[in-house]
């Protein structure tokens, strides 16, 4: 089945004589030359090659040594790390030595971003749905059971990195697990008449164009999906919040969904707390109660994408351009929350192009740019910079027990940071080139 997605547009206004004189032209007068001109336009149409999900369960156990390509978020839990391929999948590492690090197994799920894991079972985007794999052996992950079309707002990129709105399919029963892109060249002729002695309206014509966005997670601080206690609660939409009673840890059930706040990106449990990362800022909310999430805050900044984490007296966001979120900053921004209905901003430290972060007791660690930024925090409105571990374009980190696990461009890295002035590299491994 192929679905083609063609985004142009092709607008011509073609050329026309006005007169404006009181007195009309004579004939013999006004000369007239008629031109053709020729426009080659190349554009890419991105087709989907669409597989069924019954096909897709029984095949989701991937090769165990399936190349690391696009790492994205990071999960760690027992001496597992769960690494993210982006829209591919799963790949699970055995770190019981983290100086030699396995990869063992690979769970194939097309359209995937983010993990979870309640016990032996794991929970796990594929495009809008919910899925729930038993892992009590990673090499041969059992499908439980989905909520179908729980994550109702996904954008996915295409081959060329445009994004669209993309719905499996109008049966909800086949899944895109490739996309053929193919470069379509098409021709428009103009023809358009000169008229001498006239006076001419504006001729204008817009070519057809391919806009493109850049593409631009104990989870990450990129997590957009966490559990706390029997829930777990996800980015269903861009501005939603959704619950799932996991108390049936095998078999989830759809609680309720409700507006948690404006272009929602991350979500960074704490206590009995969640903080939404978003576009525009951070809103927190108590899961006291957690069926019902009481809105008991937020604090604004200017727009840029929004990572957060926090502890019991400050929160700390970093703020990056150059992405979908818009905006043009590029700091950590650490703000009281102890009020935490009045919380306040302490102090903004300046970056390069800061990411993902953590904190583990007094060490913050922040990804910037090219390298992974280590801060004594002991107080946060006067943080000194300790280290700087040089990293490609680090994306995310996760610190604790005296061990950094880094996720860049160039794979996934270890790091032993027991002695935070002698930061040693512990294992790598490689992407894909």
């Amino acid at each position: 089945m192929k679905i083609t997605f063609i985004r142009n547009l092709l607008l011509v206004t073609t050329t026309c004589c006005a007169y404006f004189f009181l007195n009309s032209c004579s004939k013999d007068k006004v000369h007239t030359e008629t031109h053709t001109e020729t426009y080659t336009y190349t554009y890419t149409i991105n087709t989907p090659v669409y597989e069924s999900k019954s096909e897709i369960f029984k095949s989701i156990n991937g090769p165990a040594n399936t190349a690391i390509e696009h790492a994205g978020k990071i999960y760690i839990k027992g001496n597992f790390i769960y690494l993210n391929e982006v829209n591919k999948g799963i790949h699970i590492i055995d770190n019981s030595n983290p100086s030699s690090p396995v990869q063992v197994a690979f769970l194939s799920i097309p359209g995937n971003l983010d993990i979870a894991i309640k016990g032996n079972i794991l929970y796990a985007d594929m495009y809008t749905d919910l899925l729930a794999l038993d892992i009590t052996d990673v090499h041969h992950a059992e499908y439980k059971t989905s909520i179908p079309d729980f994550f109702t707002g996904r954008a996915y990129p295409a081959v060329d990195n445009s994004y669209f709105y993309f719905q499996p399919s109008t049966t909800n029963d086949m899944v895109a697990v490739n996309w053929i892109a193919k470069d379509t060249t098409v021709t428009y002729i103009n023809t358009y008449t000169d008229c001498n002695d006239c006076v001419y309206l504006a001729n204008t014509s817009t070519a057809p164009g391919i806009k493109s966005g850049n593409s631009t997670g104990a989870a990450g601080s990129m997590a957009g999906m966490v559990l706390m206690n029997n829930y777990l609660y996800a980015i269903s939409e861009m501005h939603s919040l959704g619950i799932v009673d996991v108390s049936n840890a095998s078999y989830p059930k759809l609680d309720s969904s409700f507006f948690a706040g404006f272009d929602l990106e991350t979500i960074y449990p704490f206590e009995n707390k969640l903080f939404l990362g978003s576009a525009i800022g951070t809103f927190i909310y108590d899961v006291s109660n957690p069926q019902q999430p009481v809105s008991v805050g937020q604090f604004t900044h200017g727009r840029a994408c929004d990572p957060v984490i926090a502890d019991s007296n400050y929160a700390y966001v970093t703020l990056h351009s150059g992405s979908m979120c818009g905006g043009d900053k590029n700091e950590l921004d650490v703000v009281n929350v102890q009020d935490i209905s009045n919380s306040k901003l302490v102090k903004t430290y300046n970056l390069s192009k800061p990411t993902g972060l953590s904190k583990d007791g007094d060490l913050l660690f922040v990804c910037d740019d090219t390298n992974v930024k280590v801060y004594n925090a002991v107080n946060p409105s006067a943080l000194q910079l300790l280290q700087q571990i040089t990293s490609n374009k680090p994306y995310d980190v996760i610190a604790a027990n005296k061990k950094l696990i880094v996720v860049n461009a160039d794979g996934i890295s270890q790091y032993d940071y027991s002695n935070v002035h002698n930061i040693r590299m512990l294992s790598f491994i490689a992407a894909k080139e």
